[in-house]
């Protein structure tokens, strides 16, 4: 037997992703949300496609690597990104 009342499924409701991302870039430390940004810029460069003969992709390639090196040290030693394990001991 059917029921008068249709069967729908609970709604659940997720924030949004962009949303999520403003909050956290608003609260986040000005160095950090740029060493985010250049290592984001840094991760599209290097997945681009590079010819091992010329010498000045090579060049560009080792100026990102150096640039998301950067950015990572930024990011790692920023005491709001380290693991929670670490943040008792700053």
């Amino acid at each position: 037997m059917t029921s008068l009342m249709p069967q729908t499924p609970p709604q659940v409701y997720e924030p949004v992703p962009s949303q999520v991302r403003d909050f956290a870039e608003r609260n986040m430390a000005p160095v950090v949300r740029e060493a985010e940004q250049a290592m984001q810029f840094a991760s599209r460069e290097l997945g681009r496609p590079v010819d091992p003969r010329s010498v000045e992709d090579i060049g560009d390639r080792e100026d990102v690597l150096a640039m998301y090196r950067a950015a990572d040290k930024t990011i790692s030693s920023h005491p709001e990104r380290m693991g929670s394990h670490l943040r008792s001991l700053a």
